[in-house]
């Protein structure tokens, strides 16, 4: 039975070359200019569950360099994996710094009453004092050029 409705977007040859871009590092803007696709289409199509073809393809395009880094080592091959797959191929550092991106939020306030200020404070005014009296009594060393002491 024929297909009815709207042709699809990515024919299989735009497939195939929407794979071989992604495969070279093109972003999805200019996958999306080179093959006349919107970029929203492009990034969808990127994860392959909306066209499978396009991340087998990318893979495929892939295999060869894989291959050829693990039977002689070869750094350029090395360096893109190790980028483009930082998880599995970077430094343990690396993967670390990847697997510790955490945001932590402190939303802490302390409400305390006018009685409790003046206590506080009335405990800090020493303190403050004396640390006035520190800064009075500082005097920097002099320190010269590095041909003479003027620590004396």
């Amino acid at each position: 039975m024929p297909r009815t409705g709207r042709p699809p977007l990515l024919t299989q040859a735009k497939q195939n070359r929407v794979a071989e871009l992604i495969f070279l590092a093109y972003t999805d803007k200019q996958i999306g200019l080179l093959v006349d696709v919107s970029y929203k289409t492009i990034a969808k199509a990127r994860t392959g569950d909306m066209f499978p073809l396009i991340a087998r393809k990318a893979l495929e395009y892939e295999e060869p360099f894989r291959r050829k880094m693990y039977s002689e080592f070869c750094g350029g091959t090395a360096w893109m994996l190790e980028r483009r797959y930082p998880a599995q191929f970077a430094k343990p550092e690396v993967q670390l710094t990847f697997q510790h991106n955490s945001f932590t939020q402190n939303n802490l306030s302390i409400h305390i009453t006018r009685a409790e200020m003046k206590e506080i404070e009335k405990e800090a005014a020493p303190v403050r004092e004396s640390v006035k009296k520190m800064f009075a009594n500082y005097k920097p060393a002099q320190l010269g050029n590095g041909n003479e002491d003027k620590h004396e």
